[in-house]
């Protein structure tokens, strides 16, 4: 019995001071403020076995976050800043096999053209997030994108 009320009080410590979603997901908002700039792009269509490596697509094209939840997308090809905004959010999923929750994060952001109106967007899941490196995999109509930035 004492054993057991030891287990109890236990698990309700471990319980009350881990890591939550919501804690997890404050650190990596606070991480992905900042200027980060396309380091590797590769591309998959839904019916090709290998990926294309299309980083001149992307070179020099930098994407700076404020933490406002504003962003800011300077396209280096066209010479061109456009105005967003982002949202980072997660998702839990129970994984009865291991008795687990899997937790996974999503960045959204949505740029928009001031002169044409005219606006695209990346729907991704976060990879990895550090200091100097974010990892995207961004889903589109028929394929998809493999980011690497860095942070400037």
């Amino acid at each position: 019995m004492k054993h057991l009320a030891i287990l109890v009080i236990l698990s309700i410590i471990i319980t009350t001071f881990s890591c939550t979603p919501d804690a997890r997901l404050e650190r990596r908002e606070d991480k992905l403020e900042g200027a980060w700039e396309f380091d590797k792009a590769f591309y998959r269509s839904d019916w090709d076995l290998f990926r294309d490596n299309v980083i001149d697509d992307f070179r020099g094209d930098v994407i700076e976050f404020y933490g406002d939840y504003a962003a800011v997308y300077e396209d280096a090809s066209e010479n061109t800043f456009f105005d967003g905004e982002w949202e980072m959010f997660y998702q839990c999923e129970w994984d009865f096999v291991d008795d687990d929750e899997e937790v996974e994060f999503y960045l959204d952001m949505y740029f928009y053209d001031a002169d044409n109106r005219e606006s695209f967007a990346y729907f991704t899941s976060i990879n990895l997030i550090t200091k100097n490196k974010l990892n995207l995999k961004a889903h589109t109509r028929d394929g998809v994108y493999t980011f690497r930035l860095r942070k400037l």
